[in-house]
């Protein structure tokens, strides 16, 4: 998406805020109904993005349509698998969030590797280079001109799975019947589980739908990345979390929220500082880390020990 008479800066808010939209509305999604913080979630972007890289790649497929459906299932099979695999035995065994969390680490660590792996055999028997893949364009994605305004294809395709996903959710979590019970599972899985709700069932549902979207945005930014690597996901698992933490990794609307800001941060505000300041635009991941620290140290419970606010009123408290 470009305009003649805009700068650029504000292209690049506009693809991002609608990439991180995808990325962590599902993210906080699921740790309300799992309570696991899934740092595997950067592997359901990257191996989304590597679907249509291999599709294209090997088949010549410029289909962004086919491309997304079978990321929606590699991606959500992916995330399954680690749900039944790792996940749910060490659940069963009663181990801690912390454990679990550690475990997601020990995933995505993995998941990198077995891309790395899966690209390079692909490289030996096609001779393509896809540790390193250029941008894709696909055909079945048109553009829009609005009077000066140029729509890119790729701006188009993610606006139009954002704004659906965001329809998607909101419909399916308070109209349906597995949207209410997910959103029971989340709220109190030992009342749900009483109330005949069977919680395996709809956290396994829960996994297949926010990886599948997760690899339904990788997908489509192979549209709009200059290069697709299998670190892809990593580079921007820090700006997804720190927009999670924002919603408190359970409202879908201040995670929604925090998108715009973050997305703010990273282009208009490192902009206004690069012009006053001279900061270098490289610093745009440092004020995403600062944005992160300040929103663990300030907002209870996410920061260490409950937070600097939580901690001194509850020595006020206790002090009374």
């Amino acid at each position: 998406m470009y305009a003649t008479n805009r700068p650029k800066h504000n292209t690049k808010f506009s693809f991002l805020l609608l990439f991180y939209l995808l990325f962590a509305v599902p993210l906080t999604l699921s740790y309300r109904t799992t309570k696991v913080i899934n740092f595997a979630h950067a592997n359901f972007i990257t191996y989304g993005a590597y679907v249509a890289v291999f599709l294209n790649g090997l088949l010549g497929n410029k289909s962004l349509l086919l491309a997304s459906l079978l990321a929606f299932l590699v991606s959500g099979t992916l995330a399954i698998v680690s749900y039944f695999f790792v996940f749910k035995p060490l659940e069963k065994r009663g181990a801690s969030m912390s454990l679990i969390m550690i475990s997601s680490m020990g995933l995505w660590i993995m998941y990198n590797y077995l891309l790395y792996m899966l690209a390079d055999i692909a490289h030996f028997f096609s001779g393509v280079n896809f540790v390193s893949y250029g941008r894709i364009l696909y055909s079945d994605v048109p553009e829009i001109t609005i009077g000066s305004l140029r729509l890119s294809s790729g701006f188009i395709a993610v606006c139009a799975t954002a704004v659906g996903m965001s329809l998607f959710f909101y419909i399916f979590l308070n109209k349906t019947s597995l949207g209410k019970a997910m959103r029971a599972v989340a709220d109190n899985p030992v009342l749900a589980e009483i109330s005949g709700i069977q919680r395996g069932k709809v956290i396994t549902f829960t996994w297949l739908i926010t990886g599948g979207v997760v690899g339904v945005g990788g997908a489509i930014w192979t549209s709009f990345s200059g290069t697709v690597t299998p670190t892809t996901g990593d580079a921007m698992i820090l700006q997804v979390f720190t927009i999670a933490f924002i919603g408190g990794l359970v409202s879908l609307l201040r995670t929604g929220i925090g998108a715009f800001v973050i997305a703010l941060i990273e282009n208009v505000g490192i902009s206004l500082l690069n012009a006053w300041f001279g900061v270098p635009t490289s610093f745009r991941t440092f004020l995403t880390f600062v944005a992160l620290l300040v929103i663990l140290i300030a907002f209870p419970p996410l920061g260490a020990a409950g937070g600097l606010p939580f901690r001194y009123r509850k020595k006020r408290g206790g002090a009374k």
